[in-house]
């Protein structure tokens, strides 16, 4: 009888083990560097305007890049510190030093997030949800985890437009 309660016990203390997985900056950058197909959200305070575009993220050894194909159809290559924009319609193509251009999302997303980092501190919100603030608070990005994956980036970007972005893994 006793060695039965024991047993029920650790039992019910391991699968409460298994379940309560926090999200780790390992599991984070580990997601950041997977192929997804994306549905982006943003809205515009200052309009109340919510508009939508979706695309496909996709990594490769060299770099990233991202097809948006609605509402218009873009290409964006980062690659090498510089980040192509490839405007589909118009047939048009610029490049951007990512340095030059000081994006803490991006920034993010190709690097990685580092632990030890002075640019920015890491706050575990819940077991799902981890926001990075940038030291001077200026920026936030917040990374949030369904069964372990990575499921929405939230960010609001210099023009005080809010994003969110639903991935979902290719």
């Amino acid at each position: 009888m006793i060695i039965r309660f024991f047993l029920i016990i650790f039992a019910f203390h391991f699968s409460v083990v298994v379940n309560s997985f926090t999200i780790s900056t390992d599991v984070l950058n580990s997601e950041l560097k997977k192929n997804y197909s994306f549905v982006e959200r943003s809205l515009h305070q200052s309009d109340l305007k919510i508009e939508t575009s979706s695309g496909k993220i996709l990594f490769d050894d060299t770099g990233v890049t991202i097809n948006v194909l609605t509402p218009f159809e873009e290409n964006y290559r980062i690659e090498g510190g510089n980040l192509e924009i490839h405007d589909v319609f118009l047939d048009q193509k610029q490049t951007i030093d990512i340095d030059q251009a000081d994006n803490f999302f991006i920034n993010l997303l190709m690097n990685g997030i580092d632990v030890n980092s002075e640019a920015y501190s890491i706050n575990y919100i819940n077991d799902s949800t981890i926001e990075i603030i940038s030291t001077n608070s200026s920026d936030l990005v917040r990374f949030s985890f369904v069964a372990n994956k990575l499921n929405l980036i939230r960010y609001k970007d210099s023009i005080g437009v809010e994003h969110g972005i639903e991935l979902t893994s290719l």
